[in-house]
């Protein structure tokens, strides 16, 4: 890129380039003192202005809600977005049909019967079958760990209980 192109005045995205400053990168590109949309001032290479890859001085990322330039619907960076999304990619649920095997459970775990407790963890996992992927149904952890660590295998399981019935 030439080192004379002059861009005084011209605008890219939220950035008014105003002048070349003395410094370059070494590859002999200059940075450029740029004032942005907020009313803040920046120094950036001019590769990265012309580009577009430098937008703003930064304050387009602080952007939330709906002034933010990702802003979508309005759930996204909460957490019960960020849980459907997780329901969703890993167990092919969304929030609904959680709901309906929760109600179908009467909101309490499959196995122990117990409800989701109520202090850091406020919902009941989801447990699935490793090699098919199909959800069997809702857990408290304590379930879901234990069969987690017999490794889902019916043999252990048996052997464990064999191993409790003894006297």
């Amino acid at each position: 890129m030439p080192a004379s192109i002059d861009i005084t005045g011209q605008k890219y995205n939220m950035l008014t380039a105003l002048y070349k400053t003395g410094r370059q990168t070494e590859n002999k590109q200059y940075f450029w003192l740029c004032k942005c949309d907020c009313g803040n001032t920046t120094e950036v290479r001019i590769g990265n202005i012309r580009t577009g890859r430098t937008k703003s001085c930064g304050c387009l990322n602080l952007r939330t809600g709906s002034e933010s330039p990702a802003y979508k619907h309005g759930r996204s960076r909460t957490r019960e977005y960020d849980l459907e999304l997780h329901m969703m990619k890993n167990y092919g649920l969304d929030l609904k049909d959680y709901q309906k095997l929760l109600e179908a459970q009467n909101h309490k775990c499959a196995i122990c019967g117990s409800p989701p407790p109520n202090n850091r963890k406020t919902r009941l996992s989801i447990d699935h079958c490793h090699k098919t992927g199909k959800v069997r149904g809702l857990l408290c952890d304590r379930c879901n760990r234990s069969i987690g660590l017999l490794k889902d295998d019916v043999s252990i399981l048996k052997k464990a209980i064999e191993y409790l019935n003894k006297e």
